[in-house]
């Protein structure tokens, strides 16, 4: 009986792996070496070396790309044409979010157009569009509506609560001009209660803890002396919710005087409002600004580095400097400058007079870097790219000429991309006569000379060291006299 059995799972085991060593045998290597798509299935691949054939697969959600120079050609398959290759492995997806471990997928509610999942390896990160766009998941991007065509889309955008709120269909903004997914509006009677609108369009009803109240400035519940209009409301949850009031009144009367001082604190006697409610710049300096609620005035600073723009309608009104024409109101708190951010917001250009071509994006201090493309250089007064001879800056490029020893230059007018057609910003280029080494151009500029290993050289197709076999023209480059090649 015990043969019997072995016998069984010998014969299964046999029917399992003879299939997938006849498909491996039907592959034949158009090439020696190389990547080669499947016939059938868009994210298989094989691996020839020497001849010989190994089956490979992408990982799930991505497919297969004969046409890119990378070593790893799994793509998207919005990037892909998978032409007749129309079959593709299980879906090994890992949550409603992720129907396959990679990708851009749309929200698994087929009325919420705006938001999708970037998945990588099982792990969601929720995404959204801007500016009333709808996800398209055959090109992988936010289009407009009429393009990405989806039917369902916003089937919550006009509903209505019980009282009459619905959602605005003016898109809100934090203070740093990003849009909020999933925005807060106040209750117009009750300070306990707010409005918040799923994914900008679904209204629901939100309640603040007890004796908490809503603060629109602060998009959440906050203690009511920080909210004047609402200060009161401690006091009459405790008047009315007590029923020892000879025992309660010392404590009331400390609640009161509490909010008062703190409506007193916020005054501001030089200022007057021009109007009982709104919010106003102040004359001589550009980033202070005056808040007006029932006539009583609290003084008011933008973030280091915005300035307040009385023109805009937004309700936080702190914009970046190259927005706003601040006119006579020249004066600007003191700088709190952290790294390479002279300010904790704006956009500033590179420390090095000499580098134009680079900037930084400070946001709460933290920069990002970022280039400028196709030759042009930074300009801080408009916070954009634009021609040298727009930007006028001294000593840009001061390094644009440098030639090294033999002679190389940075080519000026050439710009390298890469296969999504973004502008490499440090591009490499070959040696003319020498397979072992090749150039770097720092910042497109600035020319440096690189080596590969010994037993490699560069490959222009790769933009990096490779095999000599991989190389056309190479091959033999280590296999001719030492005295050759220093020659």
């Amino acid at each position: 009986m015990v043969v019997a059995a072995r016998s069984s799972v010998l014969a299964v085991m046999l029917l399992v792996t003879i299939p997938a060593a006849i498909v491996d045998a039907q592959f034949k290597c158009p090439k020696n070496r190389g990547q080669f798509e499947d016939p059938i299935q868009c994210d298989k691949y094989y691996v020839c070396d020497e001849g010989e054939s190994t089956e490979k697969l992408c990982p799930d959600g991505l497919v297969f790309d004969p046409t890119i120079k990378l070593i790893n050609k799994c793509d998207q398959p919005f990037n892909v044409d998978c032409g007749d290759r129309l079959e593709l492995q299980p879906a090994q997806g890992t949550s409603d979010y992720c129907p396959r471990k990679n990708g851009f997928f749309t929200h698994p509610d087929p009325s919420i157009c705006n938001v999708f999942y970037s998945c990588i390896n099982g792990e969601e990160l929720e995404m959204s569009c801007t500016g009333g766009l709808h996800f398209d998941e055959k090109s992988g991007t936010c289009v407009w509506p009429d393009v990405a065509a989806r039917e369902g889309c916003g089937s919550n955008a006009n509903k209505k609560l019980n009282d009459g709120f619905q959602c605005p269909k003016e898109t809100r903004y934090d203070k740093n001009g990003q849009v909020i997914t999933h925005p807060n509006y106040p209750h117009p009677t009750d300070c306990s209660r707010f409005y918040y609108c799923l994914n900008g369009i679904e209204p629901r009803l939100g309640q603040c803890d007890a004796k908490m109240v809503y603060n629109e400035d602060l998009q959440r519940c906050d203690d009511p002396e920080n909210v004047p209009e609402c200060c009161s409301l401690r006091l009459s949850i405790t008047i009315t919710m007590s029923r020892r009031i000879h025992i309660i009144l010392p404590f009331l009367l400390a609640i009161a005087l509490v909010c008062s001082a703190a409506e007193e604190s916020e005054d501001y006697f030089e200022f007057t409002c021009p109007k009982p409610d709104g919010q106003f710049e102040d004359p001589y300096q550009c980033d202070k600004y005056y808040e007006c609620d029932e006539g009583r005035v609290s003084e008011k600073l933008c973030p280091d580095g915005l300035v307040f723009n009385p023109a805009s309608k937004l309700v936080n009104k702190c914009d970046q400097v190259f927005n706003v024409e601040c006119h006579d109101r020249k004066e600007l708190q003191p700088p709190k400058p952290i790294g390479v951010c002279p300010r904790q917001n704006g956009f500033f250009p590179h420390p090095d007079p000499s580098i134009c071509n680079i900037f930084y994006n400070c946001v709460n201090g933290r920069e990002l870097e970022m280039t400028c493309v196709a030759g042009l250089h930074f300009y801080q007064p408009t916070g954009t790219c634009v021609w040298p001879d727009m930007a006028n800056r001294q000593g840009c490029g001061s390094n644009a000429n440098k030639k090294l020893n033999d002679g190389f230059q940075c080519p000026k007018d050439a710009r390298k991309m890469d296969k999504n057609g973004q502008i490499i910003t440090h591009p490499n280029y070959p040696h003319p006569d020498d397979c072992q080494r090749f150039y770097i151009c720092l910042n497109g500029i600035e020319p440096r000379q690189g080596t590969c290993e010994e037993g490699m050289v560069y490959n222009e197709d790769l933009q990096r060291c490779d095999d000599p076999e991989n190389v056309p023209g190479c091959e033999d480059w280590y296999n001719g006299p030492e005295t050759d090649r220093e020659a």
